[in-house]
């Protein structure tokens, strides 16, 4: 953690806790709930990511008590918001703010924020929920890398967009094309691709974490894929979930 942080958090909690309301509160709830996966300072533990770092900085405050509420699918962080009331929610976002050196939340000037719209909100819902979105694909730098990240999917696609959703290997992006590899064994991998040579080529594994190399002369075949890693879940859902879905892709 940067010094300068580390003396914002001591002078918070000299001088300015009493004019910045719950971080007392805030810090007792962290302490007992949150440090243990998180560090102490927010720097990150094993089991939890830095709250200090650029991703988490770059929050608005109506996502980071999303994420506090709802937890963040795919990942170790638990929802929160059935344990603890808002207040103890706000208070807890409210400690997190002030790790990172700033001044507590500004819910009434946040226009960062997600839409207020229903249809987006409950969309959001079904991206982190439900529908897995979020294990592969990404946004406001949070989720999976398996899959191409969706800031502006809606201006880049128009309306090739719902056809992406309901057709995932109808056009598949330069960079996330797929090749299967049948192992000695007969296990079979299949994944995105990178760095094919005569020699070897490296796979994404599942969780996108990692790349693991394949060396040609070692495995029974690798051949290409016209199939997309993308599960057809959108066709799959109800109608009204279909256009939350939209709606929440649309809004980014």
């Amino acid at each position: 953690m940067k010094l300068r942080n580390i003396l914002w958090v001591i002078a918070i909690g000299l001088f300015a806790s009493p004019t910045i309301a719950g971080v007392g509160e805030g810090k007792e709830l962290y302490d007992a709930y949150c440090q243990v996966c998180h560090g102490g300072l927010g720097e990150g533990q094993t089991m939890g990511k830095p709250l200090i770092d650029s991703v988490t900085n770059r929050l608005s405050d109506d996502e980071l008590l999303d994420v506090i509420n709802n937890g963040r699918n795919g990942t170790g962080m638990a929802a929160w918001g059935g344990s603890f009331s808002e207040t103890e929610i706000l208070d807890i976002a409210t400690y997190v703010r002030v790790l990172q050196g700033k001044p507590g939340l500004d819910l009434a000037d946040d226009t960062g924020g997600p839409s207020d719209d229903p249809l987006v909100i409950a969309g959001e819902r079904l991206f982190n929920g439900v529908a897995g979105c979020v294990t592969c694909h990404s946004y406001n730098d949070q989720g999976g890398s398996v899959g191409p990240a969706l800031d502006s999917v809606a201006d880049r696609l128009g309306y090739g967009l719902e056809l992406a959703l309901f057709n995932p290997s109808a056009t598949i992006l330069a960079g996330y094309e797929v090749k299967v590899v049948e192992q000695q064994d007969g296990t079979i991998v299949r994944g995105r691709y990178r760095n094919d040579s005569e020699l070897a080529v490296q796979i994404q594994s599942e969780d996108g974490t990692r790349w693991v190399t394949y060396f040609k002369d070692r495995v029974k075949s690798i051949e290409d894929s016209d199939e997309s890693l993308m599960p057809e879940t959108y066709a799959t859902l109800g109608a009204v979930e279909q256009e939350q879905l939209m709606a929440f892709l649309r809004s980014l």
